[in-house]
């Protein structure tokens, strides 16, 4: 049988073939490499899988090799497609997004020619699939669209650089734009839910994060022309109420030839969605 394996900084998901869920914690681990690698081989290896997907969140090669995962810093450098060969494994490694993207194709959209995938969280990644194949450009780092330019000389991002569209779209941005509108120290979740109390300056700041988030998205449609455009993480989960009108702004913002036959939704997945990637990836 076959499975997926999402690894994350904190749990390790899996997904098999006939459905059954797994979720293994391994923070304790996720900063001693040869802790991590032995803890994550044991738990791909379980159960003697015929074939697995891997989803890795980190900058991941074609060739399966993990550049930099700044969540995962034992992973750094790993080459986990070869290490997972030389254990007898069949095995596809890939981008968490790219994997949450061809997972939404796979299992629910396979009339979408072109389906972006944008998840928000911790940071900002995005996945796309054109004609059912994943895209990830010509060393697997393609669609950094956290890391594209919307405000120039603005907020200093995760990667270092001013004015990323992840420094206002994602956990730590939300936190900046309440604490500059407040004086407030809270939480991304905190925030959402004063919103959803009707708090004036939580309100602000997720309109804030909802604007830089369809510039974003309208930089995306223009450069991409996809038909569908699906969005997923934890803050989009936690906001969607307030995001209920994406996609008539978004189509309202773009030009008319891209906004034609334009869609937008939620992915239905929740956590288990780039799992879910890695085991399309094995089925095929």
């Amino acid at each position: 049988m076959k499975k997926g394996i999402d690894v994350g900084g904190s749990y390790v998901k899996v997904l098999w073939e006939d459905g059954r869920r797994e979720k293994f914690p391994v923070r304790e681990f996720s900063k001693d490499r040869e802790a991590f690698l032995k803890r994550i081989l044991q738990i791909i290896k379980e159960g003697n899988p015929e074939k697995v997907g891997v989803s890795v969140a980190g900058f991941t090669s074609t060739e399966g090799v993990i550049y930099r995962s700044p969540n995962i810093p034992a992973l750094d450098g790993v080459k986990l497609l070869d290490l997972l060969k030389h254990e007898g494994l069949e095995a596809v490694v890939m981008n968490d997004v790219s994997c949450g993207a061809f997972g939404e194709w796979f299992f629910e959209e396979r009339n979408s020619k072109v389906l972006l995938l944008v998840a928000v969280g911790t940071g900002l990644g995005a996945g796309l699939v054109i004609e059912g194949r994943p895209f990830l450009g010509a060393r697997g780092s393609a669609l950094e669209l956290g890391h594209h330019i919307v405000e120039k000389g603005g907020k200093v991002c995760s990667c270092g650089r001013k004015g990323c569209l992840e420094a206002y779209c994602s956990s730590y941005g939300l936190e900046r734009i309440y604490r500059e509108l407040s004086g407030k120290e809270l939480k991304d979740y905190e925030i959402v839910n004063l919103a959803k109390e009707g708090e004036k300056e939580a309100l602000a700041a997720v309109e804030v994060f909802k604007e830089y988030l369809l510039v974003g998205l309208m930089n995306a449609v223009h450069i991409l022309n996809p038909d569908l455009v699906v969005l997923a993480g934890g803050l989009i989960e936690g906001m969607k109420e307030f995001l209920h009108d994406l996609e008539e702004r978004l189509i309202s913002m773009v030009e008319r030839l891209p906004a034609e036959g334009l869609r937008v939704k939620f992915s239905s997945c929740g956590e288990y969605c780039m799992a879910r990637g890695a085991l399309a990836l094995a089925l095929t």
